[in-house]
């Protein structure tokens, strides 16, 4: 049954490639990229023991960075190959220290997989989170590349869906090196048939992905906001559909706190207009982050760079993709400032990020809910401190698995 599940995989991917390179040929995704994606085109290879890392998109290649610099620390004369699906991906990848070639992700066709694994010819190959790719795999085990998946996770809605291929999918997983985020992860990984030898619990690398904490600049970005001793509320990465409800909160808060400041950060700078005109709709007189205006309550984020340092500056934080079912944003930001930390309840993309903290963390379902939790946090600051000081500490404890995984990592690469 695995053959033929294999077989039936393998002439369904032979059909589609074609048309999909006929529709997608102008997707920014996939734009000037074809000719490498079905190995027409091969890449200069640098010389040396090549290691390809494999991140779907942009989380997936900022959660490889911690694991690609580990790995290069300690053996500086491997070569670091990384490829990404996305464009988003790929850019994200070019910033990154210690990178030597990056690619478009080949498509997942035997004869293509089999002719770049042939030219790269990797001594390892890292696929992060779960990129489970039948013929990239089949073709690594054929050639003797050893596999690890890193980060790698199964939501219960994954699992179920590969349960119903388990044969299938324990052969494709065989001898593959599994570093889970979480032995729940692991223990799905295991009930799809892969070898408990194989399975470890190293721990989620995006605890160690955090920036550093630069108290100067928060003091310096405080006193270009004009605030004053003002308390602080900082709404940050709001998504579309949120915007009203967050500017409701922020005038019923004002109404209880009359000297509450606000930065409100859209995730996307299209956004701002709509921002602007809900703060003109509740009378709150707002400036751009580019150009503080003393007289203003409240800062729209036009600028780039600047939300974790203003997390720094904040009484009080809500996480925005959160109120609408977008998948969340990222809480630790404001938790590694010892923040209070409010969210929606739609946090499925960062699910692994509120197992650890969702004792510390208060969700709020609606703008009435957001304006009385901001309330609570700015009026009763040490009712709050002690569970945002354990957060910041959870954090902490939660770090390490980046140099766990790169440990793994280099018994696979012969040094």
């Amino acid at each position: 049954m695995p053959r033929l599940i294999l077989l039936l995989y393998r002439a369904l991917i032979f059909v589609a490639v074609w048309p999909l390179c006929l529709a997608a040929r102008n997707h920014p995704n996939f734009k000037g990229t074809l000719r490498q994606r079905l190995a027409w085109t091969l890449p200069p290879v640098p010389r040396g023991d090549l290691v390809w890392f494999h991140g779907a998109s942009l989380g997936e290649v900022k959660a490889l960075a911690g694991p690609i610099a580990a790995v290069r620390t300690r053996r500086p004369r491997v070569v670091i190959c990384l490829s990404a699906m996305t464009a988003a991906g790929r850019q994200a990848a070019a910033g990154l220290d210690g990178v030597d070639l990056i690619l478009p992700m080949p498509f997942d066709a035997g004869w293509i997989m089999r002719r770049m694994l042939r030219h790269l010819a990797p001594r390892a190959l890292v696929i992060a989170e779960t990129e489970i790719w039948p013929n990239m795999l089949v073709a690594a085990r054929a050639a003797g590349i050893p596999v690890a998946l890193v980060n790698a996770r199964l939501t219960p809605k994954s699992f179920a869906r590969y349960r119903l291929v388990k044969g299938f999918v324990a052969r494709l997983l065989e001898n593959v090196r599994i570093l889970a985020t979480a032995e729940d992860n692991a223990g799905r990984f295991r009930a799809l048939g892969a070898s408990a030898t194989d399975v470890r619990v190293t721990g989620n690398v995006k605890f160690d992905a955090m920036p550093g904490l630069h108290p100067e600049r928060v003091q310096a970005l405080r006193e270009s906001l004009g605030a004053g001793a003002r308390p602080v509320f900082v709404a940050g990465s709001i998504r579309e559909g949120e915007e009203r409800a967050v500017m409701e909160a922020v005038a019923a808060a004002r109404r209880e706190v009359p000297d509450l400041f606000c930065i409100v950060a859209p995730r996307h700078h299209d956004r701002i207009p709509c921002v602007a005109d809900e703060a003109r709709r509740h009378g709150i007189a707002w400036a751009p982050r580019s150009a503080p205006d003393g007289k203003a309550d409240l800062l729209i984020l036009d600028t780039m760079g600047e939300l974790f340092d203003l997390y720094g500056v904040a009484r009080a934080a809500f996480v925005g993709g959160s109120l609408v079912d977008l998948g969340g944003q990222n809480i630790l930001e404001p938790i590694a400032w010892g923040v209070p930390t409010l969210h929606g309840p739609h946090m499925g993309n960062f699910l692994w990020a509120l197992a650890v903290m969702r004792d510390y963390t208060r969700e709020v379902a609606d703008a009435a809910g957001l304006a009385e939790a901001l309330v609570d946090v700015i009026r009763h600051p040490e009712a709050h401190a002690e569970r945002a000081r354990a957060a910041r500490a959870a954090l902490e404890g939660a770090k390490g698995a980046t140099a766990r995984v790169a440990d793994e990592l280099l018994k696979m690469i012969p040094a």
